[in-house]
């Protein structure tokens, strides 16, 4: 199946508020898979639910928090070409009379290869649980007392929304699979998004059994009335402008193939939805005009930490491990045209395993757009003809956004004529809001209010804390076969007949085995990273290359001893280098909810195994610190935060030198 949207150019109809997002409804229908790759589809998910009934290891009581593609081996996935018949497989993690079980099913010869206990896991949270644990806190007796004692008399008004817990060793729920329960009021607010939390209470459940462990009634806290400019009379709209449009009148130069295979321009690539990872891009390939080149076997999100830093107990457990936890996939957004994306982006419905072994689907989950920046490609004015040549920049982006509790994360796979992929997070939505008595700064209690904070607005304080992203990039750059090095900028005296007296020259280092990779802090210069093929050679005789552009490398200060840290340990460097295995997937390992010690990265790297050519991830956690600011209320305007990988002798020029955009053509 093969749809060319050159050929639709009904993206005119953008104008008019109409989407594509119907003409392309193939990309998520049940008629696959078509790629080794695909996402099981949902005959797919039924089979592997049934064939594990029909074997005993399941019944219609067990959940499944995990239902995803096996993927078949790296070597047959590279081998493998259209037409070509390939085998399917499904990877599952049951849930089963309070005990999780790992289980392989082949889908082309039906029937389950390996069904193993493991007792100590603790996988991602299921969508019943978080009903088991806001309604039983809100019918336990201590938390109807507790909204009493702050003076709420109308509990409708009232909601709460449980949270993953965090471990922390000695607070008595070891063993338990629970959930912390805070609450908000709306009473008094216009928009649900400003509703306030309720200070000083909160409930721990386990949702296994359904009963309340504790209730934490700390000192009673007045809620403070909302000030008339939190809900009720924001400022008034600006005046409207005129419309500013992302046009493409001849329709999109963008091919989808199949379930998700897209081409534009010289980049080919296949997409997928996954529960955890939410979307995952797979052979990354460029043409350079005389064979296809590959770049990348697999990139994806996987793993987001974000620890908060009250020492409050109803605000220290807050260090979420969004993927793992909660599944960017499973809360991931419908997309708006013309806010999300533009109206004449390609939409697609993405779907999912449920935790009841069936499917659901979000619609408009992916969008897929070029856009022109409005910059150059390149470009150069010349004196003598006084004109200047050069083309526009026009981009391919892969857009989706999870929504995590009250921030909504846009993750982008930008894809340029030159050769680059820029991987972009835009982390927006709201900050989280803790209630106080502190008006302004010149409150008597506004120091202390602040102190892991900042006040956003009258009783408002939003706590400090970090962000960080990992994504995993199996990296091939013109094959599996790869090296990481390091280009290091020495500065020193100038040599030779010169009136200089310094200048500074490259220092390349190859790395010899796996680990974080620590800046050398002595570098006075700094440094840089390329993942290399030691095999191949340019025309020039370089061995071609992928330069990775970091910014947002915030690293985590936390103490390796403090249990959210002993348990999010890629955090504390911001580049990781593992050999590729077929069972780590994931930064913080399969199973960080409830984890007492990380088993992801920190352990993936404890045999520092050598690296010199061999095939690769490279694992970069993009980290950021947020110390709210009041420009951030009451919506946080996206902030954006992004690492680029670019071609460093992998062409042997400028590959956007042959880049033909088509012109806009202005009417007279």
């Amino acid at each position: 199946m093969k749809i060319s949207l050159k050929l639709l150019t009904g993206c005119v109809a953008a104008f008019t508020g109409i989407t594509l997002a119907m003409r392309i409804a193939f990309a998520q229908t049940d008629d696959g898979p078509f790629h080794p790759m695909d996402a099981l589809t949902p005959t797919e998910i039924a089979a592997t639910v049934k064939l594990l009934t029909e074997a005993g290891d399941a019944n219609d009581k067990t959940r499944y928090p995990a239902i995803s593609l096996q993927e078949a081996p790296k070597d047959i996935i590279r081998a493998w070409k259209k037409g070509d018949a390939f085998t399917r497989a499904a990877f599952v993690i049951l849930r089963k009379g309070g005990e999780t079980f790992e289980a392989t099913v082949d889908l082309t010869n039906k029937k389950v290869i390996s069904f193993t206990p493991n007792p100590k896991a603790e996988p991602m949270i299921m969508d019943a649980e978080w009903t088991v644990g806001r309604d039983k806190f809100m019918a336990d007796p201590r938390f109807k007392a507790a909204m009493e004692k702050r003076g709420f008399k109308d509990l409708t008004k009232i909601f709460c929304t449980p949270n993953s817990a965090g471990t922390f060793p000695g607070d008595g729920y070891e063993g338990r699979r629970i959930l912390k329960v805070p609450c908000f009021t709306n009473e008094s607010m216009l928009n649900p998004h400003m509703a306030r939390p309720i200070e000083g209470v909160m409930g721990v459940v386990d949702t296994e059994t359904g009963e309340v462990l504790d209730v934490l009634d700390r000192e009673t806290v007045n809620l403070p009335p909302a000030p008339a400019d939190y809900g009720e009379a924001l400022p008034k709209p600006r005046p409207e402008t005129k419309p500013i449009a992302m046009v493409a009148p001849d329709g999109p130069n963008i091919e989808l193939d199949g379930n998700l295979e897209i081409k534009w321009d010289r980049w080919s690539m296949h997409a997928r939805a996954d529960k955890r990872a939410g979307v995952i891009l797979s052979l990354v390939r460029f043409d350079d005009g005389k064979k296809l080149r590959d770049i990348a076997y697999q990139m994806n999100v996987s793993e987001m930490f974000v620890p908060y830093m009250s020492p409050d107990p109803t605000w220290s457990y807050r260090t979420f491990m969004d993927a793992g936890e909660f599944g960017l996939g499973y809360l991931m957004s419908s997309l708006k045209p013309g806010v999300d994306c533009p109206a004449n982006a390609i939409y697609t419905d993405l779907t999912f395993p449920s935790d009841y072994g069936e499917t659901f689907t979000r619609p408009q989950a992916l969008c897929i757009f070029e856009r022109a920046s409005g910059d150059p490609a390149w470009r150069h004015y010349s004196t003598g003809r006084k004109e200047v040549t050069g083309v526009p920049q026009v981009e391919l982006v892969v857009r989706h956004i999870p929504t995590l509790g009250n921030y909504d994360y846009v993750v982008d796979y930008v894809f340029s004529p030159q050769g680059n992929i820029t991987l972009r997070v835009g982390a927006t939505g709201f900050d989280a809001i803790k209630s106080t008595s502190a008006k302004d700064m010149e409150s008597p209690t506004a120091l202390a209010d602040t102190s892991y904070g900042t006040l956003i607005a009258p009783y408002t304080v939003a706590i400090n804390h970090d962000h960080y992203f990992n994504f995993r990039l199996d990296l091939d750059i013109d094959g599996p076969k790869n090296s990481l090095v390091r280009d290091t900028y020495v500065p020193g005296p100038a040599t030779g007949s010169t009136t200089r007296k310094s200048l500074w020259t490259l220092k390349t280092q190859r790395y010899a085995a796996e680990g974080p990779i620590v800046p050398d802090h002595m570098s006075t210069g700094g440094e840089t990273w390329r993942v290399m093929n030691p095999n191949e050679k340019s025309a020039l005789k370089f061995n071609p290359s992928y330069w990775l552009d970091t910014h947002h490398s915030a690293t985590s200060v936390l103490d390796p001893l403090d249990p959210p840290q002993m348990r999010a340990g890629f955090a504390a460097q911001s580049l990781w280098v593992t050999k590729q295995r077929d069972d780590q997937k994931w930064a913080a390992g399969l199973y960080p909810n409830l984890s007492t010690k990380d088993e992801g990265l920190p352990a993936f790297v404890s045999k520092a195994e050598p690296i010199v050519n061999e095939d690769l991830v490279v694992w970069y956690t993009m980290g950021f610190r947020h110390a709210p600011r009041p420009e951030d209320f009451p919506i946080l305007p996206t902030f954006w935060h992004e690492v680029t990988l670019r071609p460093a002798f992998f062409f042997d020029m400028d590959p956007s030198m042959t880049f033909n955009p088509g012109q806009l053509k202005m009417k007279e």
